[in-house]
């Protein structure tokens, strides 16, 4: 099945950064660039949320740290393994409410 989050308008109502599937067995990231790239759920080892940075996933080889803003409700959606894909948007932040969860960038490194 697609897990597809197209940006479908400016309207704040419609724009979601991640998209929630229940029982996903895989995260999918959604670059700015066009880049797509996933991994297994299974392969999560830890998942930190901090203030200062945002959100950092820790997998088997890889670490992937989200930044942006209001990501408190990702983090605890990505607890429930239950978000089907990030997306990574640069633009359009200033349309959205101050209170909108945003990705401003997706981090991703081997480790």
């Amino acid at each position: 099945m697609r897990r597809d989050l197209a940006l479908r308008s400016i309207d704040q109502t419609a724009y979601r950064p991640f998209q929630t599937r229940a029982n996903a067995a895989r995260l999918g990231f959604r670059f700015a660039d066009g880049r797509m790239k996933s991994l297994p759920y299974l392969h999560l080892t830890e998942t930190e949320f901090n203030p200062g940075v945002g959100v950092i996933l820790s997998f088997v080889g890889y670490r992937v740290t989200l930044t942006g803003r209001n990501l408190t409700q990702l983090y605890y959606e990505l607890e429930s393994e239950e978000v089907g894909e990030i997306i990574e948007q640069h633009g359009r932040e200033f349309a959205l409410a101050e209170d909108a969860c945003f990705v401003r960038e997706i981090q991703w490194e081997i480790v």
